[in-house]
């Protein structure tokens, strides 16, 4: 099974200045962001949305939600390798895009995403 860097996700609660930094530092662009039920923004490096920026309160400074990877592999595949881990872990799918989302805590707090096609529905 191989694995390629997707993209990182950062909470904050301004959006606005999070995206015009990365515009400044890196000339991330603003773009398509499907429509998932709470707020935010995707910022894009050409055609790859690179930062996911996940509008949120904070009682603090925008934080790091989460580090994504994506394979070719069928989201059952992953799945089953994530149960084997032992990890805990949620699901969840990219609306309207055919992408299983599966976030799995990592020790210390860190969180990875893995992105795999996710089986049509019958």
């Amino acid at each position: 099974m191989s694995w390629t860097f997707d993209h990182l996700a950062f909470n904050t609660a301004d959006g606005q200045t999070l995206q015009e930094d990365f515009a400044k530092l890196l000339g991330l662009k603003p773009g398509r962001r499907p429509p998932f039920p709470f707020p935010g923004r995707w910022l894009y490096q050409d055609e790859h949305a690179v930062v996911h920026v996940i509008e949120r309160p904070l009682p603090d400074d925008t934080e790091l939600s989460h580090i994504a990877f994506r394979t070719d592999e069928p989201a059952e595949t992953v799945l089953q390798r994530v149960r084997d881990s032992g990890l805990p872990y949620q699901l969840a799918q990219v609306p309207g895009e055919g992408i299983a989302q599966i976030f799995v805590q990592m020790p210390g707090g860190l969180v990875i995403e893995l992105d795999a096609k996710a089986q049509p529905s019958p």
